[in-house]
């Protein structure tokens, strides 16, 4: 059997609103695990984006793959499920302690600790990643 396989699932995860911006909303996540900078597309309609205000969603470890797919997320904008979708990114800083992901589409940044990368290779700059994410709802 070549290589290991893993089952990336995604977990509840949450966080305190830190500043809202024009198009975006910067989300300190629990735990000191990173901080997001999300696209307001990305948050369930109704929620009080006031600071300090929690927010959850889903999300899952981030898989470096070799080709991205071209991941629809249409029907994930416009309806209001909290289901997960498969998403894609960019690696934009990489250093031994922690990875900044660019969402594709425009949907902000991801920071967070390295150990949530799973790969079989060095993690480097502009490698693609894939993950699970929901929309962010009130907690």
């Amino acid at each position: 059997m070549e290589g290991t396989k893993y089952i990336i699932n995604p977990v509840v995860m949450g966080g305190k609103i830190n500043t809202v911006l024009d198009d975006q909303v910067k989300l300190n996540l629990r735990g000191r695990l990173g901080v997001l900078y999300i696209s307001k597309e990305l948050i369930m309609p109704g929620v009080d984006l006031s600071e300090e205000n929690k927010l959850e969603f889903y999300f899952s470890y981030l898989w470096i793959v070799e080709n991205k797919f071209d991941y629809d997320v249409k029907g994930f904008l416009s309806g209001e499920e909290l289901s997960p979708v498969l998403m894609g990114g960019v690696i934009d800083e990489v250093n031994d302690t922690a990875a900044k992901i660019i969402i594709d589409n425009n949907f902000g940044t991801i920071a967070v600790p390295r150990r949530w990368l799973f790969t079989e290779v060095e993690p480097e700059v502009g490698q693609n990643v894939e993950f699970y994410f929901s929309k962010l709802y009130q907690a």
